[in-house]
């Protein structure tokens, strides 16, 4: 992809991003009571989860903070992979309720990803 189309990825992500994050936060806080009484640690998930779409807010505002400076990349691919990363180790508490809670943080989060790159290009491999 060239720079204007992960340019253009990343701040549609980010946008979708800030969007969605404090819905799914509200409704995850909603869920914990339902959860709590279905799984043992199923109402602290869907807490931890609400927590994860707050940081995911952060992550899109330095989406949008960094778009078009791709040197500052690495610092919104650190916060991609942690919110990835917070997001897979949610899937043991939540059970039956990380599908209905995950999704659209995995989803933005790998677009996010496409915008910025998934890895960090070495000086050789730029020129």
């Amino acid at each position: 992809m060239n720079s204007k189309t992960k340019q253009a990825l990343l701040h549609i992500s980010s946008v979708l991003m800030l969007l969605i994050a404090m819905p799914m936060f509200l409704w995850c806080l909603q869920l914990i009571d339902n959860a709590a009484l279905d799984y043992a640690y199923a109402g602290a998930g869907c807490f931890a989860a609400g927590i994860t779409y707050i940081f995911s807010m952060v992550t899109a505002i330095a989406g949008l903070a960094f778009a078009g400076k791709p040197h500052r990349y690495r610092w919104c691919r650190i916060l991609a992979y942690i919110q990835l990363a917070s997001g897979g180790i949610l899937f043991v508490p939540l059970l039956s309720y990380a599908v209905l809670i995950l999704p659209p943080l995995f989803l933005l989060t790998l677009l996010y990803l496409f915008g910025v790159g998934w890895r960090e290009r070495c000086d050789f491999e730029q020129q």
